[in-house]
C-alpha cells in the first residue's frame, strides 16, 4: 500500500484562523479609538492654554507701565491715556481698547477660541490687580467638544 501525504489546509482550519484573527483585530479597535479621543482632547486643551497665555501676556504688556486701575470704569491708566479690555458675551471676543487702538485679542466670532469669562480685581489699589481669564477652544467649527483653560495672574503696576 502506498501512503499519500496530504498537503495544504482544510476549510475548517482556514475558518478558525479567520475567526481568531477577527477577534484579535476587534480587540485592538477600542484602544486606537480612545487614543484618538485623548489626542484631540489634549490638542484642544493645549490650544486653549496657548491662547489664554498669549492674551494675558498682551494685557500685561499693554498695562505694565500703568499708574493705576479704576474698578468703577474697568480702565487702566497708562502713559498714553487709558486702556481697557472688553469681552463680548454673545460671540466670545475679547478686545483691547484705548490709546493703542482697538485690538482683538481673541476673535471668537470667527475663531475657534472664545473668551467665556474675564475679570479684573484690584488687590492693592493702584499697585496690584488680579486678572482672571477663561478660554474655550474647539478644533473645528463643527466639533461639538470644547476644552476650557482658566488662567489667573497678578499684574503689578510699576508706576502705581
Amino acid at each position: 500500500m502506498s501512503t499519500r501525504r496530504r498537503r495544504g489546509v482544510t476549510l475548517i482550519e482556514v475558518l478558525i484562523t479567520i475567526v481568531i484573527s477577527a477577534i484579535a483585530l476587534f480587540a485592538l479597535v477600542p484602544p486606537f479609538l480612545a487614543e484618538g479621543s485623548f489626542f484631540r482632547k489634549g490638542k484642544r486643551q493645549t490650544e486653549a492654554q496657548r491662547d489664554a497665555q498669549m492674551v494675558l501676556r498682551a494685557m500685561a504688556r499693554a498695562t505694565r507701565e500703568g499708574s493705576g486701575y479704576d474698578p468703577a470704569t474697568n480702565k487702566f491708566t497708562v502713559p498714553c491715556g487709558l486702556v481697557w479690555f472688553e469681552r463680548h458675551a454673545a460671540d466670545g471676543t475679547l478686545h483691547q481698547h484705548g490709546c493703542l487702538g482697538d485690538v482683538p485679542l481673541i476673535d471668537g466670532a470667527i475663531g475657534r477660541s472664545k473668551a467665556t469669562s474675564f475679570t479684573v480685581t484690584p488687590i492693592i489699589a493702584n499697585r496690584l490687580v488680579q486678572i482672571g481669564l477663561t478660554v474655550t477652544h474647539q478644533l473645528r467649527p463643527t466639533d461639538p467638544n470644547t476644552e476650557s483653560e482658566n488662567l489667573v495672574t497678578e499684574l503689578f503696576l510699576r508706576n502705581g
